[in-house]
């Protein structure tokens, strides 16, 4: 008789006893387990022989749980692997996918470890969908209110997904009745359930399922649901005393200088205004509920902290139409012709190089007005000793397609780093400026190492604020031997640099062949 294969399990944890009881463990169960100490070692056995599953710790030396789990996560040969997280306390890890992945604290009985790892295996594995729908309806019969309370008298678990009559879908999880999180478009935990709260048309579908999410809403059902609707009532009274979504804010403080002990709310909003000054744009990018971002904002220009400028209309830097739908369908068509290995039709990939952190920062200030733009804040706002690494920006095409802006420190041996992250890639930018021209090698170095993976278009971008003279481009087109096509664009001093770049960019994928 043949025998059965054995699962293999990755186990990356860096305390011996530890790793002695896990492996022990699992071993009794007829797992097959291959241990990592730190996360250069993790990533090495992962990459090269794929286990079932990974069994992480958060805090691994060398390279932390959370930005190797980035790591395999965007590698092709890695991307399906379903991870168990285990920590002390509960920790928000991005891009954490909901019906793959598990978090786990401790402490937590054995048992209850051997059932996660079997529901991580099983849904990592090719599945068909668990279940029919259960409940379907309309929210115009149906409140979502009085539906959540339903699902949570009746202790349901699984999926509520609601959709707006203009499609703009929101998911709520739903375990033991009681609300884990809830989602619509970029935003999550409360302010996406206020949000979905407010919704009075549309249809909702509740698929049930297990559930295996750490749980980010922190108050129960019934709280929530209370919270949410007095938020809303609160805003309705009080919505005419907020600042117009079409005024500009200003900061009268310098945000270095803050004292600390402050709301986490008043740190985010300030770090928000250098990127989104548009009260719009800032309420739809900070994390808190909207009622509580407006009161916020209303008590910083009470204090003069914040300056409200108005204005009667929204001033776009760019047109809507700076990436035509058209446009946006060729270099869709473009990139899936070109490139087979892609993992995702829907997602293209742009590393950012700089000599500096700053100058990635003020990279994307200038892009900050290019439609459908969006910083990501949580990398961006860390204050770390270790250079950027991650997503710092997307831009959303028309079609779905998003373009994915990820920064990539220039410094040497990035090779294995650089070919975990370059699937999808479409695009290299390369910024630097006179004070840091003394680490142009290792930006040089940088992009023949990336170009060896995949040749993609370069961009060049000058971050000096001093006027871009000939003979700067000169001397800069000679020191990175650039080819007559390619332009060095300035970063300051003229408002269509950026919107230049991209359209770049775009031609560049949509008229030239781009081999493996």
């Amino acid at each position: 008789m043949k025998q059965r294969k054995k699962e293999k399990i990755l186990l990356a944890l860096s305390e011996k006893e530890d790793i002695e009881s896990f492996s022990g463990f699992l071993r009794e169960r007829d797992f097959d387990v291959v241990v990592a100490t730190d996360g250069a070692r993790a990533m090495d056995r992962a990459i090269s022989e794929p286990p079932s599953l990974v069994i992480i710790e958060l805090r691994l030396p060398v390279i932390d749980g959370e930005k190797l789990f980035q790591i395999l996560k965007n590698n092709p040969n890695t991307s399906k692997i379903p991870f168990l997280f285990i920590s002390d306390t509960h920790q928000e890890i991005r891009g954490f996918r909901t019906g793959t992945d598990i978090f786990l604290t401790k402490p937590f009985q054995w048992e209850e470890l051997y059932e996660s790892i079997r529901q991580a295996i099983t849904f990592g594995r090719e599945r068909t969908s668990i279940g029919d729908k259960e409940i379907q309806g309309n929210l115009s019969q149906m409140s979502l209110v009085d539906l959540l309370q339903v699902l949570h008298f009746n202790k349901k678990e699984g999926e509520l997904v609601v959709t707006s009559p203009e499609g703009e879908s929101g998911i709520i999880y739903i375990k033991d009745g009681q609300l884990y999180n809830a989602i619509l478009g970029e935003i999550e935990k409360e302010k996406a359930l206020f949000r979905l709260i407010t919704w009075k048309d549309g249809t909702f579908e509740f698929r049930p399922k297990p559930v295996n999410i750490p749980q980010r809403l922190g108050s129960t059902t019934g709280n929530l649901i209370m919270e949410g609707v007095r938020q809303i009532d609160e805003f309705e009274k009080a919505k005419h005393l907020f600042p117009h979504r079409d005024s500009l804010l200003k900061t009268r403080v310098n945000t270095a200088t803050l004292p600390k002990g402050l709301k986490p709310i008043i740190y985010e909003i300030l770090f928000l205004v250098e990127y989104y000054p548009r009260v719009g744009d800032l309420v739809d990018h900070c994390s808190f509920p909207d009622y509580e971002v407006y009161t916020t904002l209303m008590s910083l220009i009470n204090r003069r902290i914040l300056v409200e400028v108005k204005r009667i209309k929204e001033e776009r830097e760019f047109s809507e139409e700076f990436v035509s739908p058209t446009l946006a369908i060729r270099i869709k068509e473009k990139v899936i012709n070109r490139w087979s290995d892609m993992l995702s039709v829907n997602s293209g990939k742009v590393f950012v190089v700089a000599t500096s952190d700053v100058l990635v920062k003020e990279f994307l200030l200038a892009c900050k007005n290019l439609p459908d733009f969006h910083i990501n804040k949580i990398l961006l706002s860390t204050n770390g000793e270790e250079p950027l690494l991650g997503d710092v920006g997307e831009l959303r095409l028309y079609g779905g397609m998003d373009i994915v802006l990820f920064s990539i420190p220039p410094v040497r041996n990035m090779m294995p780093l650089i070919k975990a992250f370059s699937n999808n890639l479409i695009g290299l930018v390369m910024l630097w400026d006179e004070q840091t021209e003394e680490k142009i090698a290792h930006l040089m170095e940088t992009r023949k190492e990336i170009l060896s993976t995949r040749s993609v278009p370069v961009l060049y971008v000058y971050g000096d604020k001093k006027p871009l003279k000939s003979s700067t481009i000169l001397k800069y087109r000679t020191l990175f031997n650039m080819a007559e096509d390619e332009v060095v664009f300035p970063l300051y001093g003229k408002k269509t640099s950026v919107h230049r770049l991209f359209k770049t960019l775009f031609d560049s994928l949509t008229r030239k062949d781009y081999t493996q």
